[in-house]
């Protein structure tokens, strides 16, 4: 029975134990937050209390703030109100009256006052460019002469420019003077421009103390301006199979840019020679032979940062002094020098120069390029090395000989010294 009266909500002690003089206590009724809708207020009943959870920590965050805007707005400048009244814009030139919605503070005592009592706040943005304008003294000694513009044409010009801000397309679109032939945008730009520019060095006094000013540094150019024009009419009247043939050739371009990067990088590791491994031991380096002329690795392409030009003993050289330099003049005066430096004066420089025009030697490289310079240098060097050779062969062979005079005298004169009788005798 108790488990039934559980279910039914009665109390155990029975009808008997309830006092019906007690007054009885009326029930609470739950009140549906704010921010909580209707529908799911009306889910909620005794039997499922709100429990605190994150929403009505939220709830309770929002009230308070809504409560913190309230007391915000009736702060010590008073209740926030907004009246509907009219203003005057300062950067305005006519007297045009307008009306919009103003912030004002009401105090306790009913006086409105607006919040911002200075001048319209947006005046501020009303920024207007400097047109060049000049007088009579200017225009007859400043401005420059042009026999397509007058002087009334030119004043329209300046007062078209005054009045639109420079908008050039605005200027071009209703430019209408009296007996003018048809004027371009790029026509009016020139011409004004060139008045500016030509009043900002004059009241300056020289382009060099207004050097950084934009029309003296970058003068306009009205083909160029046309010429960009006509660019992008070109590139926006293109149709979408033109772009895709474009693309298709770029696409080819970049496939054989790659090809050749990867064929120079092969010939370059190609040239270098190989790794010695880390197993074999080093060797010695050899003995450098005397009178032996090694030859240096002259390549076809020459290596980034490599001089073209050469000097006498064949290796890369860097001119003293910077500037383009003629490679067959460069080689040219190089092999001179390179004879000048033979010891045996004149006879053996000839001698020298017979044995070159006997190997075929020309005076100079037909086809100047790196490598044939190279190698012209190269064997002129070999040959006046094999020319000193012959000369020191020569010379050790007379004397192993005796055919040497001098050496035959010295080894007369060698011992005593003869008396005066002896060469009498």
């Amino acid at each position: 029975m108790a488990d039934v009266r559980d279910i039914l909500g009665v109390p155990r002690g029975g009808a008997s134990a309830e006092k019906p003089d007690a007054p009885t206590k009326p029930k609470e009724r739950m009140q549906r937050p704010a921010g909580m809708s209707r529908e799911a207020f009306a889910l909620l009943g005794g039997s499922h209390p709100i429990v605190p959870s994150v929403l009505t920590e939220e709830l309770r965050k929002k009230e308070d703030l809504k409560g913190l805007k309230q007391k915000r707005k009736s702060s010590a400048k008073g209740q926030v109100t907004w009246r509907w009244q009219p203003f005057h814009n300062p950067a305005r030139k006519d007297d045009l009256k307008l009306e919009h919605w103003v912030k004002c503070y009401k105090d306790p005592a009913g006086k409105v006052r607006p919040a911002d009592e200075g001048e319209y706040s947006f005046a501020k943005y009303n920024k207007k460019m400097m047109v060049y304008n000049y007088d009579e003294e200017e225009w007859t000694n400043v401005v420059p002469a042009d026999q397509d513009w007058s002087r009334e044409e030119t004043d329209y010009l300046i007062s078209m420019c005054e009045q639109f801000d420079l908008r050039f397309l605005v200027i071009a679109d209703r430019y209408e003077f009296p007996g003018s032939k048809p004027r371009s945008c790029e026509d009016l730009k020139a011409r004004y421009y060139a008045v500016a520019r030509a009043l900002a060095i004059a009241r300056e006094g020289s382009e060099e103390g207004i050097a950084n000013h934009t029309i003296v540094k970058h003068p306009f150019n009205a083909q160029h301006e046309r010429d960009r024009k006509r660019a992008i009419e070109m590139l926006l009247a293109r149709t979408a199979l033109q772009d895709a043939e474009e693309n298709t050739v770029l696409e080819a371009a970049a496939v054989i840019e790659a090809a050749q990067r990867q064929e120079a990088a092969a010939r370059k590791a190609a040239a270098q020679p190989p790794p010695r491994p880390a197993h074999v031991p080093a060797q010695a380096p050899p003995v450098p032979v005397p009178n032996v002329v090694v030859p240096p690795a002259v390549s076809e392409v020459p290596i980034a940062g490599t001089s073209s030009l050469f000097d006498m003993e064949v290796t890369p050289m860097w001119p003293a002094k910077a500037g383009v330099y003629v490679r067959g003049a460069q080689t040219r005066e190089t092999g001179q020098v390179q004879l000048n430096r033979i010891a045996g004066g004149a006879r053996v420089q000839k001698m020298v120069e017979q044995l070159l025009v006997e190997v075929g030697v020309t005076a100079s490289p037909e086809m100047p390029t790196r490598e044939t310079c190279g190698a012209w240098l190269m064997l002129r060097m070999e040959v006046i090395a094999l020319q000193e050779a012959k000369k020191r062969l020569q010379n050790r062979a007379q004397a192993e000989s005796g055919g040497n005079p001098e050496g035959r005298g010295k080894r007369a004169h060698k011992g005593k010294a003869p008396s005066r009788y002896e060469d009498a005798a």
